[in-house]
């Protein structure tokens, strides 16, 4: 457990639990002739651990753990007294070798390269544990050195958390720019508030969230740190890529500069979208078919690579119960663009995908307004694939080389007048179709970049 939450409230020395033997008494007085053995030097502990008090809250701990062998490799971690029974050196070895050893094939390191990052060598010091506690509880810091030859003994050290303490800081958060597909979040914490964890996703999964978790304490506890992104002072956060008329719930766990911690939960709904004019055009039935497509394409890693696929342009999807006509859109469904297999909703049904009329693809949406303009969304409005291991994701105007991803403009359709060919390309100088993905705290990052428009060729 080498995940625990920070301090709550200062106290001001310093705890030394050592395993220091017990002394022995002095010889008995006699007459003074009397041989006596000389008395044994105590023995030397293998590890000294100090708590520091000033480091002790509700949500978590610092601490130091001082080696008698300074070049011996050892094994440090945390548990609840309720759970010290379960310690064994043995037993965690054998443990930690065979998660070593999957790591390692998982990785392409080695299991010594592994464990090497495992295991410590030599003083540990101002270690903050600070994920995983509750306060009014004890629990033991255990140490042991990881070669029998140096030792078998675990040494240990406990120490009580106190009771948690109401933060007097405070954190804001305020919505702006809510449209259908968007919306801002801006944080402001008070001038107290050391750091804090943010989290956004839809209102009812983060409801599921919460009834999974094993009780109140949980995401004060340790969750938050898990699921959130870390911030300090204020931000401005904006989110794309959502659902219309679908609540949003804004989670921020904050940590006052006395290690205090507070929720503050929010919520907000996106809109409907607007009604659509019907728009009568030739091309929502001469569309339809089966395309051959090319695309140049780069991870940024690999040289670029025309990349060859297929496209069969509908006006309906097969299991899904939405009108795209009313919408006055096509959907292209899209089979090896950027290596990836097209999924069906029933192929995603099959492999118990959650919500798989939300995820099948890949799929590209075209609008077809007044006068035969065609555009493809190019704003994250619509996924273009939502099964893969990031989330959803989407098709952007990017740079080539990575160092732009725009998501203002769609994306111009340009039809021949013989109907055969299709090319999509970009409204933004330099930019090109791309696959992209939202990496929450860093922004928007290409799973493959575009390096040419796309060009699909009737079959």
């Amino acid at each position: 457990m080498k995940k625990y939450l920070i301090a709550l409230f200062a106290i001001a020395t310093l705890v030394a639990c050592n395993e220091t033997p017990t002394p022995e008494p002095d010889p008995t007085p006699g007459t003074g002739n009397e041989q006596t053995d000389p008395k044994p030097e105590p023995e030397t502990p293998d590890f000294e651990i100090l708590v520091h008090e000033d480091g002790l809250s509700a949500w978590g701990v610092t601490f130091d753990v001082k080696p008698s062998k300074a070049e011996a490799p050892y094994y440090f971690d945390i548990i609840s007294k309720a759970r010290f029974g379960e310690v064994n050196a043995a037993a965690l070895k054998e443990e930690l070798n065979t998660s070593a050893e999957k790591l390692a094939s998982f990785t392409g390191a080695t299991k010594e390269e592994v464990l090497e990052s495992l295991l410590s060598v030599g003083d540990k010091l101002n270690v903050v544990s600070d994920a995983g506690y509750k306060g009014g509880l004890t629990y033991y810091i255990y140490a042991f050195y990881w070669n029998d030859e140096d030792g078998t003994e675990v040494t240990t050290c406990e120490f009580s958390t106190p009771a948690p303490k109401e933060s007097s800081e405070s954190l804001a958060v305020t919505f702006s720019n809510v449209d259908s597909y968007s919306m801002v979040v801006e944080c402001a914490p008070s001038a107290g508030v050391d750091r804090y964890y943010y989290y956004f996703d839809e209102s009812a999964k983060v409801e599921q969230m919460f009834r999974q978790l094993e009780d109140d304490n949980a995401y004060l506890s340790y969750h938050a740190m898990n699921v959130g992104t870390l911030y300090s002072g204020a931000q401005t956060l904006k989110h794309e890529g959502l659902k219309p008329e679908v609540a949003y719930t804004t989670l921020v766990m904050a940590i006052d500069n006395k290690g205090n911690r507070f929720l503050v939960e929010e919520m907000q709904t996106t809109p409907a979208t607007a009604t659509k004019e019907r728009v009568e055009s030739e091309l929502f039935e001469s569309l339809l078919g089966e395309w051959s497509g090319t695309h140049t394409v780069t991870d940024n890693y690999n040289p670029a690579a025309t990349c060859e696929f297929n496209v069969t342009i509908v006006s309906a999807v097969e299991g899904y119960d939405f009108d795209y006509r009313a919408e006055n859109q096509l959907v292209a469904l899209v089979d090896g663009w950027c290596n990836i297999t097209y999924y069906s909703i029933a192929d995603l049904i099959e492999y118990e995908i959650e919500d798989p009329e939300e995820k099948f693809g890949p799929k590209w949406i075209f609008d077809i307004a007044e006068g035969d303009v065609v555009t493809m969304d190019g704003k994250a409005h619509h996924s273009t694939v939502g099964w893969m291991f990031f989330g959803d994701c989407y098709v952007l105007n990017a740079q080539p080389d990575g160092t732009a991803i725009d998501t203002n403009s769609d994306f111009n359709v340009t039809v021949s007048d013989d109907k055969n060919t299709i090319t999509i390309s970009s409204p933004v100088a330099g930019a090109y179709p791309a696959l992209c993905y939202n990496f929450e705290g860093f922004g928007w990052m290409g799973y493959q970049y575009g390096c040419s428009d796309i060009v699909l060729t009737r079959k």
